[in-house]
């Protein structure tokens, strides 16, 4: 162990990246990689977004969207791009080779944060934290595994962000404009996956972290802005005057007013997810884990620090220099995670996954917060009672969870919780003799058996609460030689059925029960005009507070612990 110790230190003090990009690459491997495809694709949107790529791919149609064989205009392309070029990559399509976008994504945000880090403060070792705390950050590793859009966001305005303020650590010329150009690219992928909000996102922290450090002249420069905005009409305008072209109004319509607009001016007009204004504070506070008490204790010590500050204005430096690269690191990375989380605290709608755009930001801050404990024991007490907190906790929660499972409480999660009680063990011993880069190493520990040891067993058990059973109903319908048509009855759609009904479009019936049932009678007209068997789902648990008439047209077919299937 002890020359073990001593190769590590001693690689950590040499010159060569080599040792934290091997690091990084192979974390990521097991992180992100390993077992992406052995789960079902997961009825929170990911069923949806891989439908529609799926869809593309055969089609050939990569300008318009379709899902359930409609045009789905609320989103731009490049995620579907992305899915269908891994699909003709590898000739295959399946769960892997769906998420395998998102995985390198995951991968290419964690190197991203690493350079960043290092070109400014020229510490490897804390340029390694900061990349370490995003990998395994429980947010950014979880949106990682399921095919949705946000964690894409999330990396490429990353990219656009330290691209663009790069530019104020290089003298060179050329080098100066490579990276303005290389932001611009990014600022144009960024509205491919998302949107509008590509730029406001990106742009908005680049323009105040400029303004604050009183170099805002850089970014108007001509010989930055010409070919830069040059460049982002190049790559993002195509696709919109081609998609506008293809669909007119309607698409104006839904992409920019209800989507844009509208999802942030008032959620009732959009999607109805109005939340508190401080909705994201959990969000955040439990999306870091393993790094939570980490957090509060960074944020109790500077903020105890800006007091000092204040009573002492003349003899202590402020918090927020930046008169060295160090706390400009601090500075830029504070001002970038403000800017992202009081822009979406404002919008009227707000999902959880949105705020993944700040925890690139967050992991700087923590990770050069913990780089002062590793390298001079600075932050020593608040660093080692957030670990003794954090250690405490997923203890307990190991013990319960194994009882829960050994009592037959629970059917899946022994492995997590054996790991959970044992690496705090570790933990504690590290602590007792000042081991401070092992210690850490268990923090990424119980993000990785968290994250990736029971990821398949666990999202498994996620889709068993009903999805299972409408999967084979689906495919059951689907195997008819009849003509048929499938509706769902008073629950929230669930995109997974499309994964396995490929005949005809799924009806999806909500609302109030009067309009439940006229547009019920009103599918059941059109299907026997069109000599179509209607197949219907139902949840066990609804079916008794539905009308008699309405009751007597059905004949159930299959039932399970959760949905029925029926027909008429």
């Amino acid at each position: 162990m002890g020359n073990f110790v001593s190769f590590v230190r001693e690689k950590i003090g040499t010159k060569s990246n080599f040792f934290f990009i091997f690091g990084l690459a192979l974390l990521c491997w097991f992180f992100y990689f390993n077992g992406l495809g052995d789960y079902r694709l997961i009825d929170i949107d990911e069923t949806r977004y891989i439908n529609i790529a799926q869809n593309m791919f055969y089609s050939k149609d990569y300008i318009t969207p379709y899902l359930n064989f409609e045009p789905f205009l609320e989103k731009p392309p490049l995620f579907y791009w992305l899915v269908v070029l891994s699909y003709k990559i590898f000739g295959v399509v399946d769960n892997f080779t769906s998420r395998l976008p998102l995985a390198i994504s995951a991968t290419f945000g964690v190197f991203t944060i690493y350079f960043f880090v290092l070109n400014i403060v020229k510490s490897r070792v804390c340029a390694f934290l900061a990349a370490l705390i995003l990998m395994s950050s429980f947010w950014y590793a979880l949106f990682a595994h399921i095919g949705i859009m946000d964690l894409g966001f999330s990396v490429l305005t990353m990219a656009a962000f330290c691209f663009g303020t790069l530019t104020l650590f290089v003298d060179n010329v050329w080098k100066k404009r490579i990276l303005w150009y290389l932001g611009y690219f990014f600022l144009a992928l960024s509205v491919l996956q998302k949107g509008l909000i590509g730029i406001i996102v990106p742009g908005g922290s680049l323009l105040i972290t400029f303004l604050i450090l009183k170099k805002a002249k850089e970014i108007i420069k001509p010989s930055h802005i010409i070919p830069g905005v040059l460049i982002f009409l190049m790559i993002a305008a195509p696709w919109h005057y081609l998609v506008y072209k293809a669909n007119g109004e309607i698409w104006f319509r839904e992409y920019i007013l209800k989507h844009h607009f509208a999802r942030f001016v008032d959620s009732s007009m959009g999607l109805n997810r109005k939340r508190p204004l401080l909705f994201y504070i959990p969000v955040i506070l439990g999306g870091i884990m393993p790094y939570t008490f980490v957090l509060v204790a960074a944020i109790i010590k500077w903020a105890k620090y800006a007091i000092k500050t204040v009573r002492n204005a003349k003899t202590v430096k402020p918090l927020f220099s930046a008169d060295t690269d160090d706390r400009k690191l601090v500075l830029i990375s504070a001002v970038w995670f403000f800017v992202i989380f009081l822009f979406f605290s404002v919008s009227s709608t707000k999902l959880p996954t949105y705020i993944l755009t700040a925890f690139p930001p967050l992991s700087i801050l923590i990770g050069y917060f913990m780089w002062g404990y590793i390298k001079e024991e600075k932050n020593k007490k608040y660093v080692e009672i957030s670990a003794i907190i954090t250690f405490l906790i997923f203890m307990i929660s190991g013990i319960f969870g194994a009882w829960f499972y050994l009592s037959g409480n629970i059917n899946v999660g022994l492995p997590l919780a054996v790991l959970f009680a044992v690496f705090p063990v570790f933990g504690f011993i590290f602590l007792k003799f000042k081991q401070r880069i092992w210690l850490f190493g268990v923090f990424i520990a119980l993000s990785f058996s968290l994250c990736a040891v029971n990821s398949s067993a666990l999202f498994n058990f996620v889709t068993s609460f009903g999805q299972n059973e409408i999967e084979e109903y689906a495919q059951f319908v689907n195997g008819k030689k009849e003509d048929t048509k499938l509706v769902t009855f008073d629950f929230s759609k669930k995109y997974s059925i499309l994964n396995y009904y490929k005949k005809n479009k799924v009806i999806y019936l909500l609302g109030s029960k009067d309009v439940l049932y006229s547009e019920f009678n009103r599918v059941l007209k059109e299907a026997k005009l069109n000599k179509e068997t209607v197949y219907i789902i139902l949840r066990n648990k609804k079916i008794s507070g539905y009308s008699p008439e309405f009751l007597k047209m059905l004949k159930q077919v299959k039932k399970d612990k959760k949905y029925s299937l029926y027909r008429i």
